[in-house]
């Protein structure tokens, strides 16, 4: 019986360091996942931007150009002034993009979003976000940043998907980790199916004694029952002579 407490006990426990151990397993393929899906995600967000680094127009200095509603602009001023009176018209107008003209030799969008605000959009092979800011030229400069900043989120790319890739490879070489006090708890599991056993097998031996003894005791009463039931008869018979 003692050892069975203490069989129970380590059990419990070891019991808990296996439901740790399958949940740290589902973690792990989890992020596996998730880093795989990263890798491919960024890889062909690299791709396109690339292919839109291609076609990307000079914007800087005097070579600034921007088409706005089908006119042509060259002052950063004017054109930041229109775009922020365009934002304050569609700042609650969610799901809907507008196309207000090209930029650096992309599609230029305006759209709301959150917090009573609104960005644009320049669209190519990838989506590139730009905030409205409180001013025209803050406005523009975001615009132009955005579009001769391809080599930096290029970079920034690259450097994201090296360390995903190195965090799968990580995260692969964890998976199907055993569990290492496995072979404990499957002697443990064995010994206490044994322990009950054999106690369930002395439960029943000394039931059975107990039943047995109970027989003989019932046997004694009645062979007693009957001896003394003759000795009354025969006192009866002895007295009517």
């Amino acid at each position: 019986v003692i050892e069975k407490a203490q069989v129970d006990a380590e059990l419990i426990r070891l019991n808990r360091l296996r439901s740790a151990h399958a949940e740290e397993q589902y973690r792990i393929r989890s992020n596996l996942r998730h880093a795989h899906e990263e890798v491919e995600k960024w890889t062909e967000r690299l791709a396109n931007l690339r292919l839109d680094l291609k076609v990307r127009q000079d914007t800087s200095g005097d070579k600034f150009r921007i088409t706005l509603d089908g006119q042509a602009l060259d002052n950063r001023g004017v054109a930041g002034e229109l775009l922020r009176r365009r934002a304050d018209k569609i700042k609650s107008r969610f799901g809907e993009d507008i196309r207000l003209g090209k930029f650096a030799g992309f599609d230029l969008f305006i759209r709301a979003s959150f917090n009573n605000s609104a960005e644009l959009v320049l669209r190519g092979r990838n989506s590139y976000g730009i905030r409205v800011t409180d001013t025209a030229l803050g406005t523009i400069r975001s615009l132009e940043a955005t579009a001769q900043g391809f080599e930096e989120h290029a970079a920034r790319l690259e450097s994201d998907i090296k360390d995903s890739q190195k965090r799968a490879v990580e995260l692969e070489s964890k998976v199907g980790a055993t569990f290492e006090k496995g072979e404990r708890f499957h002697l443990l599991v064995k010994r206490q199916a044994e322990i009950e056993e054999k106690l369930d097998l002395t439960k029943n031996q000394a039931t059975s004694q107990l039943d047995a003894a109970t027989n003989e005791n019932n046997e004694g009463n009645s062979q007693k029952q009957t001896s003394t039931e003759l000795n009354r008869r025969v006192h009866r018979t002895a007295v009517r002579v």
